[in-house]
C-alpha cells in the first residue's frame, strides 16, 4: 500500500509540474461532460413531469373532428360511450387555452368540475367551497407571472368582447409542474360563458375503462359508432411526449458531436504518443529501476485524477446551468412551448444512467488513450528511450 500511494504522489507531482496543460485539459473535459449531463438530465426531467402529468389522467380521450379539426364534442355522446362494454365513468370536459396579453403566455382555462382535487397542494387559500361559483384558483405560474395573490381579480376577456373578471380564492401546486403551471380554473358556467360553449357540447370527453388491456377495443368501438370521432389513448399521449423530446433532445446532441469530434481529437492526439519529455521521463523512471507494471500504474493514476476532477466539476457545472440558470441554453430547443407558457422551472435529478453514460463517454477513452502510448515506452529499452 505504501508503494501504491509513493506512486500516486507522484502522479500528482507530475500533473503539477505541467499546470497549463493540466488545467486546459481539464477546462475543455469538463465543458464536455457539462453539456452532456446538462442535456441528458433536462430531456429526463421534462419526460419524468410528462409521466406525473399523465398518471392521473383518463385512459382515452374523445374528440370530435370536422375538416381534420378540433371541434365541441356533443353532451348526448357520453352516455351511449358509458354503455359500452368494460367502461366506467364518462365526464364531459371544458377546458380551452386563452391568450393573456400582459403577459404575452398563453394559460389554460379549466371547468372544476374536471380538475383533480387530490393532486392539489394549496399555497395559498384553501379548497374552495361555495365562494368558489364567483371566484377562480390559478396555479403558482400564473401567479408569479400576474403577480396575483389570494383576494386579486383575474381580468379574462371573453369570446364577444366582454370583461369577466373572477376573483383569485386559491393558488396551488401540483406533483407536475406542466399541469398546474398555467393552469386557471373557473367554474363550468362561467368557463362556458368565456368560451361561447353551449350547455349541450363540451371541449371532449374523459373515459375511464375498467381493464386497462381493454382500452384499445373500447377505442376502436368509439370510432365504428362515431366516424368523425378521434380517440387518444393515454399510452398514445406517453409516446408523443418521449418522441417530442427524443426530437428536441437530437437536436442539441447532434450540434454536441463537434464537441465530442473536437474531444475525440484531442484523445487520438493523447494516443498516438507521448512528447519527448514524457518519453525521456519514463526511460529516466526504467533506469533508476522502475518497472513497467510500476510506469503503467503512474500513468494510470494520472489519467483517473484529470479524469475524477473534470468528470466531478463537469457534473457540478451542469446542476449550476440546471438550477441556478434554469437550462437556458437548452431551454428554448427542448421546451418548444416556452413562448405559450409562463417560466417554470423543472427539478433534475442525477441518476445512475446519466453519471454512467457521461463516464463511459469520457472518462474511459481519456484513461485509455493515456494507457497506450506509456505502454510502447515502458517496454522501450531506457537507454534507446533516453537518447530520443
Amino acid at each position: 500500500m505504501r508503494r501504491h500511494l509513493r506512486i500516486f504522489d507522484f502522479a500528482v507531482a507530475n500533473l503539477r509540474r505541467r499546470p497549463a496543460k493540466f488545467l486546459v485539459v481539464i477546462l475543455v473535459y469538463s465543458i464536455l461532460v457539462a453539456a452532456i449531463a446538462s442535456l441528458m438530465m433536462y430531456v429526463n426531467a421534462f419526460r419524468r413531469e410528462a409521466r406525473f402529468l399523465l398518471a392521473e389522467s383518463p385512459e382515452i380521450i374523445v374528440q370530435r373532428l370536422r375538416g381534420g379539426r378540433h371541434e365541441l364534442s356533443p353532451i348526448e355522446r357520453a352516455e351511449a360511450i358509458r354503455a359500452i362494454r368494460g367502461v366506467g365513468t364518462v365526464t364531459p370536459r371544458v377546458w380551452g387555452y386563452y391568450f393573456d396579453p400582459p403577459t404575452g403566455t398563453t394559460l389554460t382555462l379549466w371547468g372544476a368540475d374536471s380538475l383533480p382535487h387530490e393532486s392539489l397542494v394549496f399555497e395559498e387559500g384553501e379548497m374552495p367551497g361555495e365562494e368558489f361559483i364567483n371566484g377562480c384558483v390559478i396555479g403558482y405560474g400564473v401567479a408569479d407571472a400576474r403577480f396575483l395573490g389570494t383576494g386579486d381579480r383575474l381580468p379574462i376577456k371573453g369570446f364577444d368582447g366582454s370583461l369577466f373578471a373572477p376573483r383569485v380564492v386559491g393558488i396551488f401546486r401540483s406533483s407536475s409542474s406542466l399541469l398546474t403551471n398555467d393552469l386557471v380554473v373557473l367554474h363550468t358556467d362561467h368557463l362556458r360563458r368565456v368560451f361561447g360553449i353551449a350547455p349541450d357540447l363540451a371541449t371532449d370527453l374523459a373515459v375511464e375503462v375498467h381493464n386497462s388491456h381493454e382500452v384499445a377495443s373500447v377505442a376502436k368501438k368509439i370510432q365504428e359508432r362515431w366516424p368523425d370521432a378521434r380517440t387518444i389513448t393515454r399510452s398514445q399521449i406517453l409516446r408523443t411526449y418521449d418522441a417530442a423530446f427524443d426530437w428536441r433532445g437530437g437536436l442539441w446532441a447532434a450540434f454536441m458531436a463537434s464537441c465530442v469530434a473536437a474531444f475525440a481529437i484531442l484523445v487520438w492526439d493523447k494516443g498516438t504518443g507521448l512528447s519527448a519529455e514524457e518519453f525521456r521521463t519514463i526511460g529516466l523512471l526504467k533506469a533508476t529501476g522502475w518497472k513497467s507494471s510500476e510506469v503503467m500504474e503512474l500513468k494510470l493514476f494520472e489519467g483517473a485524477i484529470v479524469s475524477l476532477i473534470s468528470f466531478l466539476t463537469g457534473i457540478i457545472l451542469a446542476q449550476v446551468h440546471l438550477i441556478w440558470f434554469n437550462g437556458f441554453v437548452f431551454a428554448r430547443v427542448i421546451k418548444g412551448w416556452s413562448v405559450e407558457f409562463p417560466s417554470f422551472e423543472i427539478t433534475p435529478q442525477l441518476d445512475a444512467s446519466t453519471l454512467l453514460i457521461c463516464g463511459s463517454m469520457s472518462v474511459a477513452p481519456y484513461v485509455a488513450a493515456n494507457l497506450l502510448p506509456s505502454w510502447r515506452a515502458s517496454i522501450t529499452d531506457p537507454d534507446v528511450a533516453l537518447r530520443s
